[in-house]
């Protein structure tokens, strides 16, 4: 299933990592089977996300309610594509007692029991959390947070990278250093490094602690948290601004262009992460994996814009049914 025509030959043995899992299932899936049914491969291998609960972070939302049934449902879909969740259990803030959490402890279970492959794996900020996973579900791989390298300032340390790959399967990037290529240069074993490439928050954001601790806040008290002093800095810090994410050729947009991520690919580098957070739909990541998985190039073109619309159309209600 790999050798179709229709996949970016830019990054043939790229491996994406989608967000949405447990709210854009629907969706994702659908893109899924289309790519694997109609154009002969598969576009993605990992989902990442979490249902909203004390564990996750980054996506304190409130469409992130599901019920267990949803969440089941969801779950078996991936695993009967072989496709690895990945929890986005990243919340900084976790202490011995937020580990009795219900829900979280049943997506480990289900993670644990549907595990394709053995690629099923926790997102953790939290050293607490870390060593919760790796004492009670060992079968489980273990990822190093975003959430983690910042709040630990180790961002353009290189020693900071090693230690956490020794610590972890996987290791995430600070996004800042997506681009830091005498540095990424110096990792080894880089498929174990993700590197996350649609990054749309503005380059070196001085307030990206302070967002993910308000974040992590906001997941253990939902409508009490104080996030005053984050609310007030974002104010003025060019998040907001289209015109600083466009035009700001240093603090502008971190989301990559084609020859930033061929680099990375040359450079070894095969895990590339597509983040969704804070997406009402799924329109965004479908968006960005059309435009990065299929290829859009030579006399084609028309005809991969033309499955594009055809996959769209694909998600529109049967109105003969």
């Amino acid at each position: 299933m790999g050798d179709s025509v229709y996949k970016n030959p830019g990054w043939p043995d790229a491996v994406w990592d989608v967000s949405g899992a447990f709210v854009n299932d629907r969706e994702l899936i659908a893109f899924y089977d289309f790519c694997k049914l109609l154009l002969g491969y598969e576009p993605f291998r990992i989902v990442h996300g979490a249902p909203l609960c004390v564990w996750n972070s980054g996506r304190v939302l409130k469409h992130l309610l599901r019920d267990a049934e949803e969440i089941r449902t969801a779950g078996l879909a991936y695993e009967q594509r072989g496709i690895a969740m990945y929890l986005t259990f990243t919340n900084l803030l976790l202490q011995e007692k937020d580990l009795n959490d219900k829900l979280g402890e049943a997506l480990l279970i289900f993670c644990t029991n549907h595990n394709p492959g053995k690629r099923n794996a926790v997102i953790a900020a939290s050293d607490v959390l870390r060593d919760h996973v790796r004492r009670n579900y060992p079968d489980l791989r273990l990822v190093s947070s975003i959430l983690k390298i910042t709040n630990e300032h180790g961002r353009g340390k290189e020693e900071v990278y090693r230690r956490l790959a020794d610590e972890y399967d996987e290791v995430m990037v600070h996004p800042d250093d997506v681009l830091n290529y005498p540095l990424l240069e110096k990792l080894e074993d880089k498929e174990r490094y993700i590197l996350l490439i649609n990054e749309y928050c503005v380059r070196q954001c001085p307030i990206r602690h302070l967002h993910y601790a308000a974040l992590s806040r906001q997941a253990k008290d939902f409508l009490n948290a104080d996030n005053d002093e984050f609310d007030k800095r974002q104010a003025s810090n060019g998040c907001r601004s289209l015109y600083t994410l466009l035009t700001d050729t240093k603090h502008g947009v971190l989301a990559l262009n084609t020859p930033e991520i061929q680099r990375l690919r040359d450079m070894g580098f095969r895990h590339f992460k597509l983040q969704g957070r804070g997406h009402a739909n799924a329109s965004g990541i479908l968006f960005d994996l059309i435009r990065l998985a299929w290829r859009n190039d030579g006399p084609d073109e028309n005809a991969m814009h033309a499955l594009g619309h055809r996959f769209w159309e694909s998600l529109l209600p049967d109105e003969t049914a």
